[in-house]
């Protein structure tokens, strides 16, 4: 039987929220031999009360990733709803997949609640905290910070507080209470709360992070925890256990969640009834900072090793974020940009990696032209090109569709995979993506959104370089060009009739100027007008243009004059080719069906580029042998 897929979406991969639950949903896929695929943004949603507005080429980038989806091989989608930075992308998977019969699971999500939801619920999670105070601990005198006032995270957890103290018949002392703003305020409210007289037993934070704060500023004033008094949090976050006390919370049943999204999805794929809902309750984190774990116990890990490994990582990864840096200022061709890749997989210890562009964005300039130099938001294109493999042998340069995803089959081997995808973009256009094995779904989640986001840049200013160089190669052009004839004009003859000089010079050849002047151009004026004149002009400049060699340089000099510069020829090819000139007015004339004739006289000289200094002495010479083909001309018309 072929082996089932399942597709996450999330944003802001780190690992206090998200990554803990992709980690269950890995864990449950593995169980289930399922294959998972995430779909992982880089940019997280502004914090709470954060006055930020994402810019919205930056919103287009990110959601793009979601649009990669193929539901052709999908069999189950989890959408982490609350991560997400645009709720219309819900909606959009949502009913994406009801149209192809995919079951979907929104996870910590209510107000965007889906067919099927798992909830991680906070009701009971301040409770947990202070009945283990009050029951436990014997205390009485518990005091709280809350995040803002109003705030539903705030109120749930205030209510909470009050609920137990009720139970067990505790005053609530409104002079307990104050608001950290989730934040560093908590300091604030900790020096309120000392500076009142009345020492608490405990101080219960809403979060973590004002736990950590309030710890701070009563460790600064000389007390003990949990000795004097015993500090709680909520949330669980990474910082509890590097922390000094460790510090006693309530964690978010994340990885549980992630499980319950996946065996929600298989008892809908072996055809079980299930719940539109299904409630985590939040999970108590015993440390340090209650007393009930021992400061002077050994724990079963190392949190000053770790934090200075991490530390000591972390430089290691600005050393090879600077080196990427420097040496893109060398970068020439677009593989050149990522061949320092290998170092990035190293450090996230990536399994696999690919990196991905669009095949519109990998492109020979040359086939850049005016309207895609200039253009709007560019999504993903139908194919995409391999530009780095780490641990594989796919070549760079491999082009595949889009809607396989990576360019060797990764979904059909032994065993289930895990393979995440995330976005490259820059300014108006998705640059594509890369789709990488993770070893681990936690560890240095903000070095990863670094480095991509550093590369991504480096990756579009170099192709927005490329269309530059397209642009300042056409304005250029346009400065050495005769508008109406498109060949040089005596500023482009000065530049490049005289590297063509130079080089008859460096192979001690010879340098052959042709003077060529249209007959009779002022009579088809007065007679037909400019637009004759025009005409005429014109189709002398193709015949010379067709007739001379590859790398001539072509000029029009003057109303009716032009002038042509080679190098190398021999004195009887240059007979040939202005005979070629004639040949090709002729056949104009034969059909043109025009009441004037286009002609012209052409005159050549050569000479040893070692004996002349510029291309005008030889011009000279050259303008007075098509004058001697003119007066041949005149004189037979009078015989």
């Amino acid at each position: 039987m072929k082996r089932k897929n399942i597709a996450v979406c999330v944003t802001g991969y780190n690992w206090e929220y998200e990554s803990r639950v992709v980690m269950g949903i890995n864990d449950k896929c593995a169980e289930f031999d399922v294959n998972l695929l995430i779909f992982a943004t880089l940019t997280q949603r502004p914090s709470l009360n954060l006055n930020r507005i994402l810019p919205e080429s930056v919103v287009r980038g990110e959601e793009e990733i979601f649009r990669l989806i193929n539901y052709d091989i999908i069999d189950g989608i989890i959408i982490l709803g609350d991560s997400l930075i645009e709720e219309k992308i819900i909606y959009e998977v949502a009913d994406r997949a009801a149209e192809m019969n995919i079951p979907v699971v929104n996870v910590n999500d209510p107000p965007h609640k889906l067919f099927r939801n798992v909830i991680l619920s906070d009701k009971n999670a301040m409770e947990y905290v202070v009945r283990h105070l009050v029951e436990d601990h014997g205390l009485t005198k518990i005091n709280f910070i809350g995040g803002f006032p109003g705030n539903l995270q705030t109120e749930e957890r205030l209510a909470g507080y009050k609920k137990v103290l009720t139970e067990h018949n505790i005053p609530i002392e409104e002079s307990r209470i104050a608001y950290g703003e989730f934040w560093t305020k908590a300091r604030e409210c900790t020096k309120q709360f000392i500076d009142s007289g009345d020492i608490p037993e405990a101080i219960v934070c809403a979060s973590d992070t004002m736990a950590i704060f309030c710890m701070d500023h009563l460790q600064e004033r000389g007390f003990s925890i949990p000795e004097d008094i015993i500090v709680t949090g909520f949330d669980g976050i990474g910082d509890c256990e590097r922390y000094s006390p460790t510090l006693t919370s309530v964690r978010r049943g994340f990885v549980r969640a992630g499980a319950a999204a996946v065996e929600l999805i298989y008892d809908i794929w072996n055809g079980r009834e299930t719940a539109e809902s299904i409630e985590i309750e939040s999970e108590m984190v015993i440390m340090q900072s209650c007393g009930c774990v021992s400061k002077k116990k050994k724990l079963t890990f190392d949190f000053m090793s770790d934090r200075y490994n991490y530390e000591n990582d972390s430089k290691g990864f600005d050393t090879d974020i600077h080196a990427m840096n420097t040496d893109f200022a060398a970068v020439t061709e677009a593989p050149e940009l990522f061949e320092k890749s290998a170092v990035f997989g190293d450090f996230f210890k990536l399994k696999r990696m690919f990196i991905c562009l669009c095949s519109n964005i990998v492109q020979d300039v040359s086939k850049l032209n005016e309207e895609n130099i200039i253009s709007s938001f560019r999504g993903i294109s139908d194919t995409m090109v391999n530009m780095f493999s780490y641990n594989s042998d796919v070549p760079v340069g491999r082009n595949f569709p889009s809607a396989e995803l990576v360019p060797e089959d990764v979904l059909n081997g032994e065993r289930a995979v895990a393979f995440a995808f995330s976005p490259m973009y820059f300014k108006d256009s998705f640059l594509g993506y890369i789709a990488y094995e993770p070893s681990s779904f936690k560890g240095y989640g903000e070095h990863f959104a670094t480095w991509l986001m550093i590369l991504s840049n480096n990756t579009g200013c170099f192709f927005m370089n490329k269309k530059l160089e397209l642009v300042v190669n056409q304005l250029e052009d346009l400065y050495v060009r005769d508008p109406l004839t498109g060949l040089f004009n005596r500023r482009g003859m000065s530049k490049f009739g005289v590297k063509l000089l130079e080089k008859a010079k460096a192979d001690d050849s010879f340098i052959i100027v042709v003077c060529s002047d249209i007959d009779n151009l002022k009579p088809i004026n007065d007679l037909y007008g400019h637009e004759a004149g025009d005409n005429a002009i014109l189709r002398t400049a193709m015949a010379i243009s067709k007739a001379m060699p590859e790398n001539s340089v072509n000029v029009r000099t003057g109303g009716d004059e032009f002038c042509s510069v080679l190098s190398g020829c021999h004195e009887e090819d240059m007979q040939q080719i202005i005979d070629r000139i004639g040949n090709y007015l002729d056949e104009y004339n034969s059909t043109s069906e025009l009441p004037y004739k286009v002609g012209c006289s052409c005159g050549f000289y050569r000479m040893k580029a070692s004996e002349t200094d510029s291309i005008e002495q030889v011009a000279a010479f050259a303008d007075e042998e098509m004058y001697k083909v003119k007066l041949r001309k005149k004189a037979m018309r009078k015989m």
